[in-house]
This record gives C-alpha cells, structure tokens and sequence, in this order.
C-alpha cells in the first residue's frame, strides 16, 4: 500500500504527518503546475470545474510515481465535489491505473461509514496492528502541524502587508513549512512554529497602516495558492492583509460535528446572510456573502471573491455579492479562476482593486 492525496494548500504537511507516524507508505503528488491543470483538462469536459481537473490531475502524477491507494474527500450536494470521488475514479480506471481508493466523507455519520466499509474492507487487510495502535497519536500529529501551519500563514499575511521586504516574508514562510515538515513530534512542530514567527517578528516594517480583506469563496481555490493565483501573496505585496475565511482546519471541525461552536457559527453565518438569501444554497454560498457581511461590520475594507468557473453555488453569491457590495459600500473583486494564463490581467485587476480601496479610506471616493 501506497496512499497519496491531492494537493491543497499546506495540506500535505497534515497528512504527511499522519502517514508517516502511523507507518503507512505513502506518495506524495508533485506540486501542481501547468502539466498538472492541462492532465485533468485533456481527460476530462470543459464542463467541469477547475478543482476537479487539478484533482485528476494531481491523481496521474501520483499513480505515475507509484501510488496504488487514492485517498479522497468527499461532500454532498449541490456541489460537485460530492461527485468527484466517482468521476474522478472512473476516469483514472477508463485510462487504465489500476488503484484501491477511500472517501473520506465532508461530514461524518452513520451514511457516511456505510459507505466506506466497502472501501476499507479491501484495505485494512495490509495494516498491521501497529499501524492501528500508532494512529491515534498520529492524528494528534497531524492536527498539531495543521495547526500550526495555519498559525505561521495567518502571521505572514499581517506581516507581508507591513514589510519593508515582503518576499522575505515569504521566504520565512518557506523555511518555517518546511522545518516544520520535517519535526517529527508535536513539541518539535510546535518549537519550529516559535521559531518561525519569531524570525517574522524581527523582519523590519514600513510603519504603513494596512489594508484588510476578506477571501472568501470555494474553499478549494480560497486555500490552493495553485489555483488561486497566489492572490494572497499577490495582494500581501501591495500592502493588503489578507484574511481567508476558512482553513482546512474549519472544514474538519464541520465535518467532525464535534465542536458545538461549530453550530453556533453556522446559525450566526446564515443569519447574517438571510437579507440577501433567504435559502441555504448549499456549500460556502451563503458563508461567502455573509463572511463579506461581517467583513463590513469588521471595518475590512474590500472582500476577494475566489470561485472556480461554472462552480453553481459560487456563481449564486457573486450576484449576491454585488449587491452586497453597491449597497454596503464595499469594493469586492471577484476572481472566476479556470486557466492558468491570466496572471498579467490578474495584477492589473489586483492593482485596481487596491486603489479602489485605498481612495475610498482617503475619502477621495464616494
């Protein structure tokens, strides 16, 4: 057995951790690049969204190094990423890999265990007992380094937008993933996140004062800087703090339905939205427009709409959002990502949106 996973984000460094400290072999998939989109473009419609291309992709590159176990998570309607399990894995099998996959379901239930006996049947045969007994502690692991992955990103968004050398920033950042990569216990993880964001705090500032915004969209494209464009970086440079509206750490707690705060945020998140949505649409729809909302509230100055092309649920809060925005006052730039050839037109836009921003706290806007 050979698992890999598909890329998101920092992700990798979570499930590495997992694998390696419960001794599973694993495979991790190249970084996604440009072979990477145009793999899952060439096997599949141009119908389908974006994340369901990388994924594709991300699965060939992984099975062509010698991965033999897909690990995939999944959801429920009306997104389609509820349906990328099935697709995708049609898709690899009509092109000939031979492969054992398992879902690991958006929310857990008794559906959702139903489901995956099937899968895990075929595969529980090839661990060990130590591999069980190790697993538990490794998805402590796991969460540590998730954890604190997200707590150096968060630290470099506030300090990119500050920076005298943002791209030091960045090369921090690098560093810090990767030592913390590389830690192999939980008191080392959180030794190199110290580490890390006391070196951010020692790079020198400009003494500017920021501007904020929101990311908010598909959680797919708002957390895959591959995908997005490195909007967050991009924006980072030109003085804006950005803030995402989800983690991956935030879709777990969803899903695990184990934090009672978890509850709480959604009713906060839907009633926020119900001016402009009366219905729950599904997905992070009804998330996107009231993260925009509170966002305002907050005294953010714009909101980054993040969505891949033909995405339904995100293509329903873009309309929202503009009206959110005219009535509000609040700059919003809506990014629909598809391919990967729009980075000077990105910068432009990016540009725009920051003097837009920047006029509006100067007054010199209406």
């Amino acid at each position: 057995m050979r698992i890999t996973f598909p890329n998101l984000g920092s992700m990798h460094i979570f499930c590495k951790a997992i694998a390696e400290a419960a001794g599973i072999p694993y495979v991790l998939p190249p970084p996604t690049t440009e072979r990477t989109r145009e793999l899952g473009e060439f096997h599949t419609n141009e119908s389908v969204c974006l994340p369901l291309k990388i994924i594709l992709g991300n699965f060939v590159e992984a099975l062509e190094a010698g991965a033999d176990t897909i690990v995939m998570v999944g959801s429920g309607p009306p997104c389609r990423l509820g349906l990328y399990d099935r697709v995708i894995k049609l898709t690899l099998r009509d092109l000939g890999y031979r492969f054992r996959w398992l879902t690991i379901p958006g929310v857990f239930n008794w559906q959702a265990f139903l489901q995956n006996h099937d899968e895990a049947r075929h595969l529980k045969h090839e661990l060990r007992p130590s591999n069980y007994a190790r697993f538990p502690g490794a998805l402590l692991l796991g969460w540590e380094k998730m954890r604190r992955c997200e707590e150096m990103e968060r630290a470099a968004a506030r300090k990119r937008a500050v920076a005298a050398a943002p791209a030091e920033v960045d090369a921090r950042l690098a560093a810090g993933l990767r030592e913390l990569d590389q830690a192999r216990t939980r008191r080392e993880s959180a030794a190199a996140a110290r580490r890390t964001l006391e070196a951010l705090d020692r790079l020198p500032e400009t003494g500017r004062r920021p501007l904020r915004v929101r990311m908010v969209g598909e959680v797919y494209t708002v957390l895959e800087p591959g995908i997005n464009m490195d909007i967050e970086r991009r924006l980072g440079h030109l003085g804006v703090e950005v803030h995402r509206s989800s983690y991956f750490s935030t879709h777990i707690r969803r899903g695990s339905r184990l934090d009672p705060s978890v509850k709480r945020e959604r009713a906060r998140l839907l009633e926020l939205a119900r001016p402009w949505l009366k219905a729950d649409v599904g997905a992070e729809c009804n998330f996107s427009v009231a993260e925009a909302v509170d966002a305002h509230r907050s005294g953010f100055d714009g909101v980054v709409h993040v969505y891949p092309f033909s995405c339904m649920p995100e293509t329903n809060a873009a309309t929202v959002l503009s009206a959110v925005g005219a009535e509000l006052g609040l700059p919003v730039l809506g990014l629909v990502l598809d391919r990967q050839d729009m980075g000077p037109r990105l910068d432009t836009l990016a540009e725009a949106f920051v003097d837009v921003m920047r006029f509006r706290r100067e007054g010199r806007m209406a």
